[in-house]
Protein backbone atom coordinates (compact mmCIF):
# COMPACT_ATOMS: atom_id res chain seq x y z
CA UNK A 1 0.00 0.00 0.00
CA UNK A 2 1.44 2.97 -1.35
CA UNK A 3 0.71 5.26 2.06
CA UNK A 4 2.60 8.02 1.21
CA UNK A 5 0.92 8.82 -1.77
CA UNK A 6 -2.69 8.75 0.04
CA UNK A 7 -2.34 9.72 3.60
CA UNK A 8 -3.06 13.60 2.90
CA UNK A 9 -5.72 12.73 0.17
CA UNK A 10 -9.31 13.52 1.23
CA UNK A 11 -12.08 11.06 2.19
CA UNK A 12 -14.27 13.51 0.52
CA UNK A 13 -16.56 13.67 -3.81
CA UNK A 14 -13.99 14.46 -6.21
CA UNK A 15 -11.58 13.48 -9.04
CA UNK A 16 -8.11 12.27 -8.61
CA UNK A 17 -5.02 12.19 -10.83
CA UNK A 18 -2.23 9.89 -11.33
CA UNK A 19 1.29 11.24 -12.32
CA UNK A 20 3.96 9.18 -13.66
CA UNK A 21 8.03 9.60 -13.20
CA UNK A 22 8.38 12.47 -15.28
CA UNK A 23 4.60 13.81 -14.23
CA UNK A 24 2.71 12.29 -17.57
CA UNK A 25 -0.80 11.90 -16.46
CA UNK A 26 -1.39 8.23 -15.91
CA UNK A 27 -5.09 7.89 -15.33
CA UNK A 28 -8.32 10.17 -14.00
CA UNK A 29 -11.19 8.76 -11.94
CA UNK A 30 -13.75 9.90 -9.48
CA UNK A 31 -15.20 8.66 -6.23
CA UNK A 32 -17.70 9.79 -3.15
CA UNK A 33 -14.64 9.12 -0.79
CA UNK A 34 -11.18 10.02 -2.94
CA UNK A 35 -8.44 8.56 -0.24
CA UNK A 36 -10.68 5.04 -0.12
CA UNK A 37 -11.30 4.51 -3.65
CA UNK A 38 -6.93 5.79 -5.01
CA UNK A 39 -6.25 2.95 -1.87
CA UNK A 40 -8.59 0.44 -3.39
CA UNK A 41 -6.07 0.98 -6.94
CA UNK A 42 -2.76 0.59 -4.88
CA UNK A 43 -4.26 -2.84 -2.77
CA UNK A 44 -5.49 -4.66 -6.69
CA UNK A 45 -3.43 -6.72 -8.35
CA UNK A 46 -4.37 -6.24 -11.51
CA UNK A 47 -3.70 -2.46 -11.59
CA UNK A 48 -0.12 -3.32 -9.94
CA UNK A 49 1.58 -2.32 -13.37
CA UNK A 50 0.01 0.71 -13.74
CA UNK A 51 -0.22 1.88 -9.93
CA UNK A 52 3.53 0.95 -9.79
CA UNK A 53 4.36 3.65 -12.03
CA UNK A 54 2.14 6.52 -9.91
CA UNK A 55 4.68 8.88 -8.71
CA UNK A 56 2.05 11.50 -7.23
CA UNK A 57 -1.97 11.58 -6.70
CA UNK A 58 -3.90 15.22 -7.36
CA UNK A 59 -7.11 15.46 -5.51
CA UNK A 60 -9.57 17.61 -7.17
CA UNK A 61 -12.81 18.01 -4.58
CA UNK A 62 -16.12 18.52 -5.89
CA UNK A 63 -19.54 19.01 -3.77
CA UNK A 64 -20.71 15.82 -4.39
CA UNK A 65 -21.38 13.04 -7.11
CA UNK A 66 -22.94 15.09 -10.05
CA UNK A 67 -19.52 17.14 -10.31
CA UNK A 68 -17.11 14.24 -9.70
CA UNK A 69 -18.54 12.57 -12.51
CA UNK A 70 -18.84 15.91 -14.76
CA UNK A 71 -15.45 16.69 -14.18
CA UNK A 72 -13.77 13.54 -14.77
CA UNK A 73 -15.48 13.65 -18.45
CA UNK A 74 -13.99 16.59 -19.16
CA UNK A 75 -10.56 15.75 -17.84
CA UNK A 76 -10.18 12.51 -19.53
CA UNK A 77 -11.85 14.05 -22.75
CA UNK A 78 -9.44 17.13 -22.68
CA UNK A 79 -6.64 15.46 -21.42
CA UNK A 80 -6.38 12.27 -22.93
CA UNK A 81 -4.91 10.26 -19.36
CA UNK A 82 -2.90 7.10 -20.47
CA UNK A 83 -4.63 4.45 -18.69
CA UNK A 84 -8.45 6.06 -19.54
CA UNK A 85 -8.27 3.54 -22.63
CA UNK A 86 -11.78 4.17 -23.32
CA UNK A 87 -12.63 7.32 -22.76
CA UNK A 88 -9.38 9.10 -24.08
CA UNK A 89 -9.62 9.03 -27.80
CA UNK A 90 -12.11 11.37 -29.18
CA UNK A 91 -14.27 9.74 -31.80
CA UNK A 92 -17.06 10.37 -33.80
CA UNK A 93 -20.33 8.82 -32.98
CA UNK A 94 -22.58 6.87 -35.23
CA UNK A 95 -26.47 8.22 -35.18
CA UNK A 96 -29.38 7.02 -36.84
CA UNK A 97 -31.65 9.20 -38.81
CA UNK A 98 -35.14 8.87 -39.18
CA UNK A 99 -36.43 8.63 -42.96
CA UNK A 100 -39.55 7.46 -44.74
CA UNK A 101 -39.39 5.42 -47.59
CA UNK A 102 -41.41 5.56 -50.62
CA UNK A 103 -43.88 3.27 -49.00
CA UNK A 104 -44.41 5.27 -46.22
CA UNK A 105 -42.37 2.36 -43.98
CA UNK A 106 -40.41 4.17 -41.17
CA UNK A 107 -36.32 3.11 -41.50
CA UNK A 108 -33.07 4.81 -40.43
CA UNK A 109 -29.82 6.02 -42.12
CA UNK A 110 -26.89 5.95 -40.20
CA UNK A 111 -24.39 8.43 -40.50
CA UNK A 112 -20.91 9.10 -38.63
CA UNK A 113 -20.56 12.46 -36.84
CA UNK A 114 -18.64 14.54 -34.85
CA UNK A 115 -21.02 16.97 -33.46
CA UNK A 116 -25.13 17.61 -32.76
CA UNK A 117 -26.33 20.49 -32.13
CA UNK A 118 -28.46 19.92 -28.82
CA UNK A 119 -31.56 21.50 -30.21
CA UNK A 120 -31.82 19.52 -33.36
CA UNK A 121 -32.22 15.83 -31.80
CA UNK A 122 -35.54 15.11 -32.98
CA UNK A 123 -35.03 13.24 -35.95
CA UNK A 124 -32.17 11.15 -34.35
CA UNK A 125 -33.78 7.30 -32.83
CA UNK A 126 -30.71 6.69 -31.40
CA UNK A 127 -26.93 7.33 -30.93
CA UNK A 128 -24.04 4.58 -31.18
CA UNK A 129 -20.49 4.22 -30.48
CA UNK A 130 -19.85 2.33 -33.53
CA UNK A 131 -21.33 1.00 -37.08
CA UNK A 132 -20.76 -2.34 -35.73
CA UNK A 133 -22.81 -1.30 -32.43
CA UNK A 134 -25.46 -0.20 -34.21
CA UNK A 135 -26.04 -3.10 -36.78
CA UNK A 136 -25.68 -5.60 -33.69
CA UNK A 137 -28.99 -3.25 -32.66
CA UNK A 138 -30.65 -3.19 -35.52
CA UNK A 139 -29.92 -7.07 -36.04
CA UNK A 140 -31.16 -7.72 -32.49
CA UNK A 141 -34.96 -5.67 -33.12
CA UNK A 142 -35.28 -7.49 -36.43
CA UNK A 143 -35.80 -10.93 -33.73
CA UNK A 144 -37.68 -9.03 -30.90
CA UNK A 145 -39.99 -6.71 -32.79
CA UNK A 146 -40.53 -8.76 -35.90
CA UNK A 147 -38.64 -5.58 -38.15
CA UNK A 148 -37.51 -5.67 -41.89
CA UNK A 149 -33.63 -6.63 -42.24
CA UNK A 150 -33.94 -5.14 -45.70
CA UNK A 151 -35.77 -2.29 -44.93
CA UNK A 152 -33.10 -1.18 -42.20
CA UNK A 153 -30.44 -1.93 -44.46
CA UNK A 154 -29.23 -5.45 -43.18
CA UNK A 155 -29.30 -7.39 -46.32
CA UNK A 156 -30.03 -6.60 -49.72
CA UNK A 157 -32.25 -8.13 -52.18
CA UNK A 158 -35.12 -7.46 -54.57
CA UNK A 159 -37.01 -10.54 -52.97
CA UNK A 160 -38.61 -11.02 -49.03
CA UNK A 161 -35.89 -10.65 -46.42
CA UNK A 162 -34.15 -13.56 -44.91
CA UNK A 163 -36.19 -12.35 -41.75
CA UNK A 164 -39.76 -13.28 -43.54
CA UNK A 165 -38.37 -17.09 -44.16
CA UNK A 166 -37.61 -16.92 -40.21
CA UNK A 167 -41.15 -15.95 -39.48
CA UNK A 168 -39.78 -12.78 -37.81
CA UNK A 169 -40.31 -10.12 -40.86
CA UNK A 170 -44.10 -9.30 -41.73
CA UNK A 171 -43.73 -8.72 -45.34
CA UNK A 172 -42.91 -4.81 -45.11
CA UNK A 173 -39.95 -5.89 -47.32
CA UNK A 174 -42.59 -6.50 -50.13
CA UNK A 175 -45.33 -3.95 -49.32
CA UNK A 176 -47.48 -6.86 -48.11
CA UNK A 177 -47.76 -4.94 -44.34
CA UNK A 178 -49.77 -2.05 -43.41
CA UNK A 179 -47.15 0.63 -42.61
CA UNK A 180 -48.85 2.38 -39.78
CA UNK A 181 -48.90 -1.08 -37.60
CA UNK A 182 -45.31 -1.69 -39.28
CA UNK A 183 -43.99 1.64 -37.91
CA UNK A 184 -46.18 1.64 -34.48
CA UNK A 185 -43.29 -1.90 -33.97
CA UNK A 186 -40.41 0.18 -35.76
CA UNK A 187 -41.04 2.92 -32.48
CA UNK A 188 -41.54 1.01 -29.77
CA UNK A 189 -38.29 -0.83 -30.97
CA UNK A 190 -36.15 2.33 -30.34
CA UNK A 191 -37.97 3.63 -27.41
CA UNK A 192 -35.32 2.70 -25.10
CA UNK A 193 -32.67 4.03 -27.55
CA UNK A 194 -34.07 7.33 -28.24
CA UNK A 195 -32.43 10.67 -26.89
CA UNK A 196 -34.90 11.87 -24.41
CA UNK A 197 -36.36 15.26 -25.17
CA UNK A 198 -34.86 18.25 -23.16
CA UNK A 199 -37.74 19.33 -20.84
CA UNK A 200 -37.76 22.69 -20.29
CA UNK A 201 -38.47 25.67 -22.52
CA UNK A 202 -35.35 27.42 -21.50
CA UNK A 203 -32.07 26.07 -19.40
CA UNK A 204 -31.10 24.43 -15.68
CA UNK A 205 -28.93 25.76 -12.70
CA UNK A 206 -28.74 22.41 -10.81
CA UNK A 207 -27.08 23.29 -7.25
CA UNK A 208 -24.82 20.68 -5.60
CA UNK A 209 -23.79 21.47 -2.09
CA UNK A 210 -20.93 19.76 0.36
CA UNK A 211 -21.13 18.95 3.32
CA UNK A 212 -20.86 22.50 4.52
CA UNK A 213 -23.79 24.44 3.08
CA UNK A 214 -21.74 27.20 2.68
CA UNK A 215 -20.01 25.76 -0.27
CA UNK A 216 -20.97 24.24 -2.98
CA UNK A 217 -21.24 23.90 -6.95
CA UNK A 218 -23.93 25.33 -9.69
CA UNK A 219 -23.66 23.46 -12.78
CA UNK A 220 -25.50 25.72 -15.95
CA UNK A 221 -26.91 23.09 -18.23
CA UNK A 222 -28.75 23.57 -21.92
CA UNK A 223 -30.38 20.38 -23.70
CA UNK A 224 -27.94 17.84 -22.03
CA UNK A 225 -25.36 20.22 -22.42
CA UNK A 226 -23.00 20.97 -19.33
CA UNK A 227 -22.23 25.01 -20.27
CA UNK A 228 -20.89 26.17 -16.75
CA UNK A 229 -19.70 25.13 -13.26
CA UNK A 230 -18.70 26.87 -10.63
CA UNK A 231 -17.74 26.65 -7.59
CA UNK A 232 -19.04 28.84 -4.64
CA UNK A 233 -18.22 29.74 -1.01
CA UNK A 234 -20.69 32.23 0.74
CA UNK A 235 -21.34 34.66 -2.10
CA UNK A 236 -17.87 34.32 -4.16
CA UNK A 237 -17.94 32.40 -7.36
CA UNK A 238 -15.36 30.73 -9.13
CA UNK A 239 -15.47 29.12 -12.62
CA UNK A 240 -14.90 25.63 -12.51
CA UNK A 241 -15.52 24.13 -16.07
CA UNK A 242 -16.42 26.21 -19.25
CA UNK A 243 -18.23 23.53 -21.41
CA UNK A 244 -18.74 23.39 -25.12
CA UNK A 245 -22.69 23.77 -26.26
CA UNK A 246 -22.62 20.36 -28.14
CA UNK A 247 -23.96 17.02 -27.39
CA UNK A 248 -21.99 14.74 -25.31
CA UNK A 249 -23.67 11.28 -25.00
CA UNK A 250 -21.40 10.18 -22.12
CA UNK A 251 -22.34 13.94 -20.56
CA UNK A 252 -25.95 13.11 -21.63
CA UNK A 253 -26.32 9.93 -19.41
CA UNK A 254 -24.90 11.20 -16.54
CA UNK A 255 -27.62 14.60 -16.98
CA UNK A 256 -30.05 12.64 -17.95
CA UNK A 257 -29.52 10.67 -14.72
CA UNK A 258 -30.00 13.49 -12.60
CA UNK A 259 -32.40 15.62 -13.88
CA UNK A 260 -35.10 13.32 -14.61
CA UNK A 261 -34.82 11.82 -11.23
CA UNK A 262 -37.38 12.94 -8.72
CA UNK A 263 -35.16 13.45 -5.86
CA UNK A 264 -33.35 15.86 -7.53
CA UNK A 265 -36.07 17.84 -8.19
CA UNK A 266 -35.08 20.56 -5.62
CA UNK A 267 -32.17 21.31 -6.83
CA UNK A 268 -32.72 22.00 -10.45
CA UNK A 269 -34.14 25.76 -11.18
CA UNK A 270 -35.18 27.01 -14.18
CA UNK A 271 -33.53 30.08 -16.34
CA UNK A 272 -35.25 31.40 -19.39
CA UNK A 273 -34.37 30.57 -22.96
CA UNK A 274 -33.21 34.67 -23.08
CA UNK A 275 -30.59 34.10 -20.20
CA UNK A 276 -29.80 30.99 -21.35
CA UNK A 277 -29.04 32.25 -24.86
CA UNK A 278 -26.97 35.36 -22.92
CA UNK A 279 -24.54 32.53 -21.18
CA UNK A 280 -24.20 30.71 -24.25
CA UNK A 281 -23.55 34.08 -26.89
CA UNK A 282 -22.13 36.14 -24.69
CA UNK A 283 -19.17 35.01 -22.42
CA UNK A 284 -18.80 38.67 -20.76
CA UNK A 285 -22.38 37.43 -18.73
CA UNK A 286 -20.18 34.72 -17.13
CA UNK A 287 -19.25 36.50 -14.34
CA UNK A 288 -19.50 35.96 -10.44
CA UNK A 289 -22.29 38.67 -9.74
CA UNK A 290 -23.51 37.97 -12.70
CA UNK A 291 -24.39 34.00 -11.44
CA UNK A 292 -25.68 35.28 -7.93
CA UNK A 293 -27.99 37.19 -9.87
CA UNK A 294 -29.29 34.51 -11.79
CA UNK A 295 -29.42 32.19 -8.85
CA UNK A 296 -32.00 34.27 -6.57
CA UNK A 297 -34.25 35.08 -9.60
CA UNK A 298 -34.53 31.41 -10.99
CA UNK A 299 -37.56 29.13 -9.71
CA UNK A 300 -37.63 25.49 -8.58
CA UNK A 301 -38.49 23.16 -11.42
CA UNK A 302 -41.59 21.29 -11.76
Amino acid sequence: MRTDLTQDLPDSPGVYLFYGVSDELLYVGKSKTIRTRVRSHFASREEGPMCRRVRRVEARQTAGELGALLLELQLIKSLRPMYNIRSRQTRRIVVARLVKTAGSYSTIALEAISNINPSHMAPFMAIFKTKTQAKEYLASIVRTHGLCSRLLGLERTNRHCFSFHLGQCKGACMGEEDPAAYNARFEAAFADRRIKAWPFEGGVIIEERGENNNQGEVFIVDHWCLVYSFKYSLDRFELNVRGVHHFDYDSYKTLCGYILDDAHRLHIRTITRKDMDLFIRDRSSVRPARIADLLAKTTVAV
